[in-house]
């Protein structure tokens, strides 16, 4: 039961376009916007409340976290993939890394 709720939650970040299309990157664009600002909340959370927030909801965020982190994985092999049809190299270049070594976060700053 939990993983069905779990799976049908995750589900809105599938890029359903054909890759390299234009509704492909807008549906990739959206979904990365999403993921980037929430992972920013989440962490953001978690550094700001973890004093107010129960151990449970400590763990809760943190596993959401590692999930929304898969996600932009996903996302960006995506990406990495449509811009390959396209010709387009662009070797150990990955959007979410580049967005949060920007914000002088690490990845794994909890």
């Amino acid at each position: 039961m939990l993983l069905t709720q779990e799976i049908t939650n995750l589900e809105r970040f599938i890029v359903k376009s054909p890759l390299g299309s234009d509704q492909f990157w807008s549906d990739w664009q959206s979904k990365s916007g999403e993921i980037v600002i929430t992972k920013a909340a989440i962490k953001r959370a978690l550094r700001l409340y973890s004093n107010e927030l129960s151990n449970e909801e400590i763990l809760k965020l943190s596993s959401l976290l590692e999930a929304y982190k898969e996600i932009s994985n996903y996302l960006e092999l995506l990406r990495q993939t449509a811009l390959k049809i396209k010709g387009v190299e662009a070797p150990n270049w990955d959007i979410f890394d580049g967005l949060e070594s920007e914000n002088g976060e690490e990845e794994d700053n909890l």
